[in-house]
């Protein structure tokens, strides 16, 4: 998460959106007293190797409590205030959730010789989480930022809100997490079965920015 009293936005981080990569593209633009939370020393290397600001202005004391890498859009309105973060652009990312799915699941067992079965993967619960996204940039179920990106038109969209914001330069995308998929299209893992499943748990998602498998 990134909130900047500089260039008054806030970018809430949703998971296996390339919210990392956004964020350390972010990060470079941001002054000393703009919030910017910890993410792995992994992708803090990357963030240092392309010129990124370093986590600062996180901790509690002296906010009122920690902010965090994946902080909702409730938390981050009672971390920065209500007042503020009506005043701020706020804006997070989503994704295809078939596409995401497949995405989380060969980052999660990126250091396995051998993957697990993908029909047994997609029927466990914990996949759930990753639905979890909506929650990120809703309010009691309702949307609360003023704009969600997608990350299938990624680079043009950002490019919108960079231009709109007035941030010096243009966004470079580092490309993290961005190794442990290897090519290929992500209908060729599914089933019937399983491509339902997704349907089921992403119901919400999928309705709300019209996404097809």
């Amino acid at each position: 998460m990134i909130a900047s009293h500089q260039h008054r936005f806030i970018f809430l981080k949703t998971r296996k959106t390339a919210g990392t990569s956004v964020e350390i593209a972010l990060s470079k633009v941001c002054g000393p007293d703009d919030i910017i939370t910890e993410i792995s020393p992994e992708d803090e290397a990357l963030r240092r190797a392309a010129g990124g600001v370093a986590p600062q202005n996180f901790e509690s004391p002296p906010l009122a409590r920690k902010a965090y890498n994946h902080m909702g859009a409730k938390a981050v309105r009672d971390l920065v205030g209500a007042e503020t973060f009506a005043d701020y652009f706020t804006f997070a990312i989503e994704r295809n959730p078939w596409d995401a799915v497949v995405s989380l699941y060969f980052w999660k067992y990126k250091d396995r010789d051998e993957l697990p079965d993908f029909e047994a993967y997609v029927q466990e619960i914990w996949i759930e989480q990753l639905a979890n996204n909506r929650r990120l940039y809703r309010i009691r179920g309702q949307m609360v930022l003023d704009r969600v990106l997608r990350y299938e038109a990624l680079d043009t969209e950002l490019g919108e809100v960079w231009e709109q914001l007035g941030l010096p330069g243009t966004p470079e995308l580092p490309r993290a997490k961005g190794n442990a998929r290897p090519a290929g299209h992500y209908r060729e893992l599914y089933t019937p079965a399983s491509k339902q499943r997704v349907a089921d748990v992403f119901a919400d998602t999928i309705e709300a920015f019209g996404y097809e498998f």
